[in-house]
């Protein structure tokens, strides 16, 4: 069965039979076709096979009677469902189809919903960036034919992006829009009490609680009147953040627990996934440890499942196939009108041709005739020899973008690799060690003893989180050089503050000679992380008991910094590889791990600034590692 939004009584397959047959014999095919649409869309909060089975059965009608705006809509349906049940590739898969029906059809709003639903997808799997650029080319497509509803849906995604990217008024300037739209337009309250929590959302991150508070209590009374149990989940979820923020624990229990028990009820995994965390952090000031880390442990397992690495490559690959398929039709179909222009000239190019021949054979001039005979070959030789070479240009840019796409495929493959490995071991090794306090087998003294170990875990995971997205981000070419002056002392001694706790677990103590009127141009934070990795990396091949020094000198307008240790040293076959993308990194002498990223990005920043890296080194007595900067 089905339900409507604000119906209270279910409506049944017989009963749509018995709507079909009232229609007029001539409207019957394509109208059951959109109730096929209908029924796949209303299928899906009961029933995904049902919802799938319809929406294929439309589709199977709508290519017999080849009506390909039914089919394009019906397959942009087929995604939702799936989306709704979090298979993200297959979705994605419908959406591409889709995409490509009304492209082909040239349906400009169906176009926009494509492209606006990829982003939702794109959102739901912590992909922001991407979800906020198919956004954008939705918006546009709506906006050349002033579909509103469309907008109403563009300017609420938009909002949801500015707001995890905690830019919370460009966030509540779309909320409002889309809001506005949907009163203007008399939309559903499903709709409204969604654009009312957007709105909501937004004030809370502006810090205007009781704003929020009103708006919310309002979404929710909305919500209530159209008997959607998930869109009630999520509002009563907001509000009990909001009542976290304002440490109103009673109320935060009360709602976060609702919103948890209507998502388990309905099997909702991405809402449970936030109800659960939210009541964790909320067990978590209240002190109640044991339950905070039963329902930590239920969220992650349920991000682990909707978003895996597989996933996110799977559909990667579907995106990146979906490019190459659009621009190789396009210079197919490129191809074949030039080709028959080329015929159709051809063809009255020879007849023009035979009229003038019949009438040189009428006046007898036989040498006339065979002489516009040559120049007619000469011409189908050019023509057909600028074929050739077009048909060559073509073939270059598609191996060139085969090429790209491999080489972004190699990227991606780099980056999910990290993630699945160097990233993953550390998380594991903590959570691992919280479940053991949970489940009573530490007890908390051997947790106090264990708690440097797990701050150095932390740490690691810090330093691999910025290292992995500011090398992700120079893969993308998106870091300029802000160059300013400014004391490296100074900078030094901030970053040896930082590292005091790892190097005095170890027991290694640091030496700073750096002079103090020493000045440099250059980029202040690309050289904060290049001390930051270097510093890292002397602390993690230092002996217990060593001691790093860090000194400058003045060459010919340029700074020279050294770091230098007295530990492991490198081994000379390392050296060749070790500021390059190959570099692979090993453990430290206390165990410490690595991704090789460290000294890559210190070598990218340095030559931005105009500088150079180097270092010497010998095994068993330690490295010297120098950078030079124009002063």
């Amino acid at each position: 069965m089905i339900l409507r939004a604000g119906d209270s009584h279910p409506i049944t397959t017989p009963i749509i039979d018995s709507l079909l047959a009232l229609l007029p014999k001539s409207a019957l095919d394509t109208n059951k076709v959109f109730i096929y649409k209908e029924l796949c869309w209303q299928y899906r909060n009961q029933d995904m096979a049902s919802s799938i089975e319809y929406g294929q059965k439309g589709i199977d009608l709508a290519k017999k009677l080849k009506f390909k705006k039914g089919e394009a809509e019906i397959s942009r349906f087929m995604g939702l469902a799936y989306r709704h049940y979090f298979f993200f590739e297959e979705s994605l898969d419908w959406y591409y189809k889709a995409l490509k029906l009304s492209t082909h059809i040239n349906d400009q709003v169906g176009i926009g919903f494509c492209y606006d639903n990829l982003g939702v997808t794109r959102f739901n799997q912590k992909q922001f960036n991407g979800a906020f650029t198919f956004f954008k080319q939705g918006k546009a497509f709506f906006e050349k034919v002033n579909h509103q509803e469309g907008l109403g849906y563009s300017y609420t995604h938009l909002s949801w992006v500015m707001v995890e990217k905690k830019q919370f008024d460009e966030a509540l300037k779309f909320a409002n829009l889309a809001l506005l739209i949907r009163q203007k337009n008399n939309a559903t309250k499903e709709q409204i009490s969604n654009a009312l929590r957007d709105v909501a959302v937004a004030e809370i991150g502006l810090k205007n609680f009781a704003a929020a508070e009103r708006v919310l209590q309002k979404a929710i009374q909305m919500a209530l009147e159209t008997n959607k149990p998930i869109v009630i989940a999520d509002h009563a979820l907001y509000l009990a953040e909001l009542f976290l923020k304002i440490h109103d624990l009673d109320r935060a229990e009360y709602y976060a627990t609702w919103s948890y028990q209507i998502t388990t009820q309905f099997r909702n995994p991405l809402q449970r996934m936030k109800s659960s965390m939210v009541i964790s952090k909320i067990y978590q000031v209240e002190k109640k440890y044991a339950e905070a880390m039963r329902y930590q442990t239920e969220h992650y397992a349920l991000k682990d499942s909707l978003f895996n690495e597989d996933i996110n490559k799977n559909t990667a690959l579907l995106e990146a196939k979906y490019q190459y398929d659009l621009k190789a039709s396009a210079l197919i179909e490129k191809q074949k009108r030039r080709e028959l222009e080329s015929s159709r000239k051809l063809d009255q190019e020879r007849f023009l041709s035979s009229l003038l021949i019949a009438a040189l054979l009428f006046v007898g001039i036989i040498a006339y005739f065979i002489y516009l005979r040559r120049m007619q070959d000469k011409l189908l030789n050019r023509e057909l020899t600028q074929k050739n070479e077009e048909i060559s240009r073509q073939n270059q840019e598609i191996q060139e973008q085969t090429v790209q796409l491999a080489e972004n495929n190699r990227f991606k493959d780099r980056l999910f690799s990290i993630i699945s490995h160097d990233l993953r071991s550390p998380v594991v090794g903590l959570v691992g060690s919280l479940e053991l306090v949970n489940e009573g087998v530490l007890s908390e003294e051997e947790f106090r003893d264990m708690l440097p170990d797990l701050a150095n875990n932390v740490n690691s995971i810090q330093s691999l989180l910025d290292n992995l997205l500011t090398w992700a981000r120079i893969q993308m070419k998106g870091i300029p050089v802000a160059s300013e002056a400014f004391h490296i002392r100074e900078l030094v001694q901030d970053k040896i503050s930082t590292f005091e706790k790892p190097a005095q677990l170890k027991g290694i103590t640091f030496i700073n000679n750096i002079e103090e009127d020493l000045q440099i141009l250059a980029d202040k934070n690309m050289i904060e992380l290049v001390l930051r990795n270097l510093l890292s990396n002397a602390i993690k091949f230092s002996l217990p008991g060593g001691t790093i020094e860090l000194s400058s000198s003045r060459q010919k307008g340029y700074s020279q910094i050294c770091i230098s240790d007295n530990g492991t040293g490198i081994e000379p076959e390392t050296m060749a590889n070790l500021f390059g993308p190959q570099s692979a990194s090993s453990k430290g002498t206390a165990g410490e791990m690595g991704t090789g990223l460290g000294l890559l990005l210190s070598k990218e920043f340095i030559e931005k600034n105009g500088g150079k890296i180097w270092v010497e080194s010998t095994p068993n007595v330690g490295s010297k590692f120098y950078f030079s900067i124009p002063e």
